[in-house]
């Protein structure tokens, strides 16, 4: 059986692990969890079953304007759950 893959959550984490280290925000997963699920309620999917698929997508994924909208969520989700971290 084929198995689906959202691109755009690995693309979500590498752009967490790029900026959250430059900032003074708790750094534990569930935090990390936090950011990258407010980031990905608000980006398009990118699901592939393919490695075809995968290879176009990952080109897709590094045009200019969709660099730049990741980049703006997650520094919104990273300020966000940094300023009001969710903990039990």
């Amino acid at each position: 059986m084929a198995e689906l893959v959202n691109l755009m959550e690995e693309t979500v984490f590498n752009k967490i692990d790029d900026l959250w280290p430059q900032t003074e925000y708790c750094k534990c997963e569930k935090c990390r969890m936090d950011i990258a699920a407010y980031a990905l309620n608000r980006l398009p999917a990118q699901y592939v079953q393919s490695l075809r698929g995968n290879m176009l997508c990952r080109f897709e994924s590094r045009r200019i304007q969709s660099e730049i909208d990741v980049t703006v969520i997650v520094g919104k989700a990273i300020d966000i759950v940094g300023k009001s971290p969710h903990k039990s």
